[in-house]
């Protein structure tokens, strides 16, 4: 038998094993150790979780992270596919500029394009004033830090991994389905919901999938847009990290974090899987 397939495997299940399995296995027994005046002491305890599902302030973490996850996810779909959907079937000339504009975004880093938005919506920003110029309000509304302001900062950092996972999928379609379809009579909207909308939704269930993920493990974007008053899991496990320097907790919260994603992020995934098999 070839060793050479082994051979090429072997760097990669190399890097895998120590940046990633070590180090999460080393998370995971330290989730389990008791912790006393910041130093681990190597006792076995489940302490740590009941720590955390005893708080109310952890279980808003818990909740609202996903919250947020879930309706980073739905709102980057609902903006991205459109976009996608416009960019694949445009016949324009000016294609491959607008397809750079919508991935413009990336060009700049997260906390660049996470203090445009602190720019805009704190409450002598923008946003304040141009609805006190206009009339629409009275008084300097408060929009963040809140949840909102957090959803609304990640949909911007993450709606172009959306459009880019949405337009492969298009881009997969054969335009003579669509041509067949509206020769037998279908209207352009009916092939639309018939066709198209259905042979597109592993694209669909993809670009959700990756912005929930990315979403529900941010850090900067709900740090400066949430502040201590809005946490979430990730800013809740630096805290215990860095500040606290309370490991196993934070370990315990991180292990939460991980291995609840992976669930939900598989039953996404099967979910997704089954809907395009229909």
């Amino acid at each position: 038998m070839s060793r050479t397939p082994w051979l090429l495997v072997a760097a990669p299940m190399a890097l895998l094993l120590v940046f990633f399995v070590v180090p999460n296995a080393l998370l995971l027994s330290t989730s389990f150790l008791k912790s006393e005046a910041q130093t681990l002491t190597g006792e076995l305890t489940l302490e740590n979780y009941g720590f955390l599902f005893s708080k109310p302030i952890y279980q808003w973490a818990f909740a609202r992270t996903f919250i947020v996850g879930a309706s980073v996810g739905l709102l980057c779909v609902l903006l991205g596919y459109p976009l996608a959907y416009f960019l694949v079937r445009t016949k324009s000339r000016w294609k491959g500029v607008l397809i750079a504009l919508s991935l413009a975004p990336l060009l700049a880093s997260v906390v660049v394009r996470t203090y445009g938005w602190y720019i805009i919506l704190n409450r002598f920003g923008v946003a304040n004033d141009l609805l006190l110029n206009m009339g629409l309000i009275h008084e300097r509304i408060a929009f963040m830090p809140s949840t909102g302001a957090i959803i609304i900062g990640l949909a911007h950092a993450l709606l172009p991994y959306t459009v880019l996972t949405i337009m492969g999928s298009l881009n997969g379609i054969n335009p003579n389905l669509e041509q067949a379809a509206m020769s037998l009579g279908a209207s352009r909207t009916r092939t639309f919901f018939h066709v198209v909308l259905p042979l597109s939704l592993p694209g669909i269930a993809g670009g959700f999938i990756l912005a929930f993920s990315i979403a529900i493990s941010a850090y900067a974007t709900p740090a400066i847009l949430g502040g201590p008053a809005t946490q979430v899991m990730a800013t809740a496990i630096y805290g215990f990290m860095t500040q606290l320097l309370d490991w196993s907790i934070g370990a315990a919260l991180a292990v939460v974090l991980i291995v609840s994603s992976v669930l939900l992020l598989y039953a996404a995934s099967r979910i997704g899987a089954k809907q395009a098999a229909i």
